[in-house]
């Protein structure tokens, strides 16, 4: 009967055992990579006026604000991040690019769904608007903004979803007020569900088209927005 010399069974040991841990470690990184939470962003990409509400002066004030939304298994908001771009004064076939818009992001959660909101809005009172643009985007639109647990209830437009999200962020709901007295051009809301977002479908480019007709003035706005998962 052949003997193995001690040394080699030494080394067969190490060797075992190396590999062990190699795949130990490798099962570990895998899964944290599994259970890491993915990010969903929401960057607007450009905003273009085809045609003017604003036909004697030439030019639209305007406002645009947006919302991430969290809502929960219990239809409650549990997260929100907000948006908002203006007031500026936009000419017909103007075109506003990515760089001038702040993007917002909310961490993708295991249950419930997430929402984006938006509001395009033309300004009839110019300083208020300018300042709750600067609220929202001060206290708002830094990302991930715990909220208090608001139940969507009769939120059912986008309009309202945005003041929910505003409210829960701590802004307040005397913002209404200031929409109210403003002409809304367009308000699309979009759902996502979580099987959608954990496809891991890296880009998500939405397009929308804000037209109608106010004072037998038509207008048209084209904006272009993308959500990302990461």
């Amino acid at each position: 009967m052949k003997l193995i010399h001690p040394l080699a069974i030494f080394f067969i040991i190490v060797f075992s055992s190396c590999k062990n841990t190699k795949t130990i470690t490798a099962n570990q990184s895998t899964k944290q990579e599994i259970e890491k939470p993915k990010t969903l962003v929401f960057q607007i990409k450009s905003l273009k006026a085809i045609d003017l509400e604003e036909d004697l002066t030439l030019a639209d004030e305007i406002v645009l604000t947006y919302s991430l939304t969290t809502v929960d298994e219990n239809n409650k908001i549990v997260e929100v991040a907000n948006g908002s771009w203006g007031v500026e004064s936009m000419k017909k076939n103007q075109e506003v690019l990515a760089d001038k818009f702040k993007p917002i992001e909310l961490t993708i959660p295991t249950k419930g769904k997430m929402m984006t909101s938006l509001v395009l809005t033309e300004v009839e009172d110019y300083q208020k608007a300018q300042d709750l643009v600067n609220n929202i985007n001060t206290v708002g639109g830094l990302g991930k903004i715990p909220a208090m647990f608001i139940s969507l209830g009769e939120y059912e437009t986008p309009l309202a979803v945005v003041f929910a999200s505003l409210q829960a962020a701590g802004i307040g709901i005397k913002a209404i007020d200031k929409f109210d007295k403003d002409d809304i051009l367009g308000q699309k809301m979009y759902n996502l569900g979580l099987d959608f977002l954990q496809k891991r479908q890296k880009t998500i480019p939405i397009t929308l088209n804000f037209e109608g007709e106010n004072m037998k003035n038509k207008y048209h706005y084209v904006l272009s927005y993308e959500l990302s998962v990461k």
